[in-house]
């Protein structure tokens, strides 16, 4: 696949307007503030925190998923060494990876019963979660072979009011 780059000049017009010339002639007025208008050091730096957290929910997922999305590849070396960082984040995307958050409803594979998150650490990758009779604190990974998540998120304070 050709990679393509757009070759644009901003130049300052005044005040707080700039001009905006493309490589063929054409060109456009607007606001130094527009939003639509990006740096390309910030467009840089938006790509490569897509692209880290991509890597971390890969590295996060189970390998089988990976696998199947990635052709066979499951490592982050191997993928990262086939594949184009757009391709990487749109295969990602496929995995459908839910971190877990507040409030989120899981049902167990095994039993049918259900848990509620309580909290999540992104760094120890550790949820906290409260069952019918219990609560308990696990790793991501543990989380996600023994349970799925259901859909539904439901208001923890309200939770906490009906057994307090």
């Amino acid at each position: 696949m050709k990679e393509m780059y757009l070759k644009v000049e901003v130049e300052q017009n005044c005040g707080d307007w700039v001009d905006v010339f493309y490589r063929k002639g054409r060109n456009f007025t607007c606001p130094k503030n527009d939003a639509e208008l990006v740096e390309i050091e910030d467009a840089e730096e938006k790509g490569a925190e897509k692209m880290c957290k991509v890597i971390t929910d890969i590295c996060h997922s189970d390998d089988g998923l990976v696998e199947s999305a990635f052709d066979g590849y499951c490592t982050c070396a191997g993928i990262i060494g086939k594949f184009t960082p757009k391709e990487i984040i749109q295969r990602a995307e496929k995995l459908n990876v839910h971190v877990p958050a507040q409030g989120d409803v899981y049902r167990s594979k095994h039993t049918n019963n259900t848990i509620v998150v309580l909290s999540f650490n992104e760094k120890t990758r550790e949820t906290r979660y409260v069952a019918h009779n219990y609560a308990s604190r696990e790793k991501e990974d543990y989380l996600n072979e023994h349970y799925y998540f259901t859909g539904e998120n439901i208001d923890v304070s309200a939770l906490v009011n009906k057994i307090g």
